[in-house]
């Protein structure tokens, strides 16, 4: 994983979040980042320090100009004015960007809600883990799968983010839930992921969420995800932070302390 520097980060946030939110630029952003990975004379010569930001832009244009939208031609001209240190952290950034874009052009919640629901098909199903992480495997062939998956019952934003996460293989739940944190973030909320060992109930829900705002003083989403092993009670992470109240941790800390 491409770790970016923050204020570079915050930077391309701004920058993106002028960009007109629309999924068909997400997906053609997700394109130009595909090419920079493919390319490293391309990746160098944009992250050239010697290069002024003008003629890095108008690299672009010439490349790759007639077959992009012009805002999406003019949001990397503005990209790559930025100073990358490397094309593989701008090939990164692009990638947080389109789908921030892509999260924009719909609604946010109900995107998180169609994805959590294929992190969790995924996590409880060996046969699907194994299928998406299949070495050799095309990313056509998974994208057909997640059509088959969601295809029909979700949403067109929602069915484009899992396809792409589905590219990244065995890390499509790591992509997935980076998705979920984004799909927070645009709206200026937090995310919380509530490990718990069944469903719970919405009003039960909804009391969670309304006191994790309260602690983190922002409004938190909350994203279930279900482990049997738990037993019962909940386990929250939001961001670093960690309330774990599962009768797992109980029973393994009881049985620590009469070790």
């Amino acid at each position: 994983m491409i770790v970016m520097n923050h204020l570079r980060g915050n930077r391309l946030d701004a920058l993106g979040d002028r960009a007109p939110a629309r999924l068909s630029d997400a997906l053609g952003l997700f394109a130009f980042a595909d090419i920079l990975r493919q390319f490293g004379a391309l990746r160098r010569a944009l992250c050239d320090p010697t290069l002024p930001a003008g003629q890095r832009g108008q690299l672009i244009a010439t490349l790759v100009g007639s077959r992009l939208d012009a805002s999406v031609l003019h949001f990397l001209q503005e990209a790559v004015a930025l100073d990358w240190p490397s094309g593989l952290e701008l090939a990164s950034g692009l990638d947080r960007q389109a789908a921030r874009i892509a999260l924009r052009s719909a609604d946010p919640g109900v995107v998180r809600t169609e994805l959590n629901a294929v992190r969790e098909a995924v996590a409880s199903d060996e046969a699907l883990r194994s299928a998406f992480g299949r070495p050799g495997d095309p990313g056509d062939s998974r994208g057909q799968l997640v059509r088959a998956l969601i295809g029909g019952r979700a949403g067109e934003v929602s069915v484009a983010l899992a396809t792409r996460a589905a590219r990244g293989g065995s890390a499509m739940l790591h992509e997935l839930d980076g998705y979920l944190e984004l799909s927070s973030q645009v709206q200026g909320h937090r995310l919380a992921r509530a490990t718990v060992a069944r469903r719970l109930p919405a009003d039960q829900a909804q009391r969670l969420a309304e006191q994790l705002s309260r602690i983190f003083g922002a409004p938190v989403d909350v994203v279930e995800h279900v482990d049997p092993q738990v037993l019962g009670g909940v386990r929250v992470q939001v961001g670093d932070d960690v309330i774990d109240g599962t009768v797992r941790t109980a029973v393994d800390q009881a049985a620590r302390a009469l070790a």
